[in-house]
């Protein structure tokens, strides 16, 4: 929680950083903060994950985390799709018929989805 982000969005957008250390501390001990299962940056080697669709929103606490962890995929060859919501909180993107805004957004995610199963098809045996 040193990024930038979490000092710079920390509150006022839904998702607050207080909000967050409140999580860890609810979710996981101290101890285990740096295992990759938790925190996936931590992880010495990302090659060989499935393709990735990483959505970071311009207000959000974890933005720079999300940043982060495209980057890094993307440099262990891992085919990852960034997807950066300008304006958005952390909570906005998924609010349909509110945020308007976030229509071409889950756009995105949805096609990218799609793509990502469609390369992972298996071909229906012959009968």
């Amino acid at each position: 929680m040193a990024r930038a982000s979490f000092t710079d969005n920390a509150d006022g957008y839904g998702l607050t950083t207080a909000l967050v250390r409140w999580l860890y501390d609810h979710y996981i001990d101290i101890a285990d903060r740096r295992d990759p299962r938790f925190a996936p940056l931590q992880a010495t080697d990302l090659s060989g994950l499935p393709p990735a669709i990483v959505v970071t929103a311009e207000f959000d606490p974890v933005r720079d985390d999300g940043d982060a962890y495209a980057i890094a995929l993307e440099a262990a060859g891992v085919p990852t799709e960034h997807v950066r919501a300008r304006g958005h909180t952390h909570k906005s993107v998924t609010m349909v018929d509110v945020a308007i805004s976030g229509a071409p957004v889950r756009a995105r995610i949805a096609k990218a989805l799609r793509q990502f199963f469609a390369a992972t098809r298996t071909p229906e045996p012959a009968s």
